[in-house]
């Protein structure tokens, strides 16, 4: 009985994931440049499956810079956990509103960007990546101290990258917004 209810109840996540938002119906021109806009579908599934395929790369890439395998597989699964939602999950909602795959493989190997939005986007996967990696200094000094072991440190260094990064990134369009309004406010009075 429970067998039977378990397949169900699979069967009605696998359906619920697997749907596809559609984010326009047919292919339409758009009414200002004239350009084709043609239909794209993200799949609920391909997404979880990215972020569970991310979680793989990441625990055998921290596997491979020497984390523990078996003894603290879960402070890993953890780290890597963290890691994707930091760097791969906002990807994935990126890939959802552009048109296709190219531009956030981009913003993972390029430097000259099409847009804030990219640049921004690449700066906080950098920013995460190199937090977690200086993250990982303190752990073999001689200090034995409590939050000297693994993950702590690692996943401290890659939320205050991300963190830093971000408010960057506030600062920055805030100030893009106060020198825009201030020329704004300097032609008006010409």
């Amino acid at each position: 009985m429970n067998l039977v209810k378990l397949t169900n109840l699979y069967l009605d996540i696998r359906s619920t994931f697997s749907t596809s938002f559609n984010v326009s119906e047919d292919t339409k021109f758009d009414k200002f440049s004239g350009r084709k806009i043609e239909k794209k579908e993200f799949s609920v599934h391909k997404g979880l499956t990215a972020l569970a395929l991310s979680v793989s790369v990441y625990y055998a890439v921290s596997v491979f810079f020497g984390a523990p395998v078996f003894e603290v597989y879960s402070d890993t699964l953890y780290f890597s956990i963290l890691m994707t939602l930091l760097t791969v999950y906002p990807l994935i909602w990126y890939f959802f509103f552009c048109d296709n795959l190219i531009p956030v493989l981009k913003i993972l190997s390029d430097t000259k960007f099409d847009n804030l939005t990219e640049s921004h986007l690449h700066s906080m996967v950098l920013w995460t990546v190199i937090g977690a990696w200086v993250g990982a200094f303190p752990i073999p000094l001689d200090w034995d101290r409590p939050w000297q072991t693994w993950p702590i440190t690692c996943c401290i260094g890659a939320s205050l990258g991300n963190s830093a990064i971000h408010l960057i990134i506030g600062l920055k369009l805030f100030y893009g917004l106060f020198r825009d309004r201030r020329k704004v406010a300097y032609n008006r009075s010409v």
